[in-house]
């Protein structure tokens, strides 16, 4: 059995972002970490390859060479081989462009499993999982939190939405996108970060990828930073009557919707 894992690289939640005067740029601090939910997908891929023999599990980011941070760590997590598909050349940040190029690693690679977080930090588009599964013509399930692996034909897989959790008999190959809550990720031993820095990254041109010319699908038209909250009111009183009273007197003066 293979596993694909893809896997992003993505800023920092804590770094410092800011617009540039143009408005389409940004200028952030040079801080970045591996996505969150891609911390999932790994342990996951990870934790099937501990049950099923012959099971190997790779490793796929689509970036600049500093995505080659993540691979490592992927690694040192306990994947058995990454590949960095680099865009340094090239400014690849389309949903549509971006599952193009990864569908066509996945159609030469060869699989059995494909495992991705359900959601990137960074843009929050969470397409580009369903997207390669439709580029590939696979069953896909979004929002997983439990798999089970029946034999290398079929898994079982729970998926949650608002909620409730719907159960899938799935065929192979297939593409979960998976969610926090399925697993707790595991802290690399020291041995696994000794190997994943002596490990060697593989790198694909994502044109070699392409079978014709792509474009982008999608335009930034403008960043902006989310508007300003309202100063927040404490309302005083000595009971919950009295608070409840104070609160539907500011509700009609200035809320207006009394």
């Amino acid at each position: 059995m293979k596993i694909l894992v893809f896997v992003k690289q993505v800023l920092d939640s804590e770094a410092k972002i800011n617009i540039q005067d143009d408005k389409k740029s940004l200028d952030f601090e040079e801080r970045f970490s591996l996505n969150f939910f891609d911390e999932f997908a790994i342990e996951e891929a990870i934790r099937v390859k501990e049950k099923v023999k012959n099971c190997e599990v790779v490793a796929v980011s689509l970036g600049s060479r500093k995505a080659q941070e993540v691979l490592r760590t992927s690694i040192a997590m306990g994947v058995d081989r990454a590949v960095l598909i680099e865009t340094e050349k090239y400014n690849i940040w389309d949903p549509y462009f971006t599952a193009k190029v990864l569908s066509g690693f996945a159609e030469k690679e060869g699989f059995n499993l494909i495992f991705c977080g359900e959601r990137a930090m960074d843009d929050e588009n969470g397409v580009v999982g369903v997207l390669i599964a439709e580029n590939l013509k696979i069953p896909y399930v979004g929002s997983v939190v439990k798999i089970e692996v029946m034999d290398t034909n079929k898994v079982v897989v729970d998926s949650e939405i608002d909620g409730s959790f719907f159960g899938y008999e799935v065929e192979l190959p297939a593409l979960f996108s998976l969610r926090k809550g399925i697993n707790e990720p595991r802290v690399p031993a020291i041995t696994g970060v000794m190997k994943a820095m002596r490990a060697q990254i593989a790198f694909v041109d994502p044109y070699s990828l392409l079978s014709i010319p792509l474009t982008q699908k999608t335009e930034i038209v403008r960043f902006e930073f989310p508007g300003k909250r309202p100063a927040v009111k404490i309302i005083e009183g000595q009971s919950p009557e009295e608070k409840v009273k104070k609160l539907i007197s500011l509700l009609k003066q200035e809320a207006k919707v009394i």
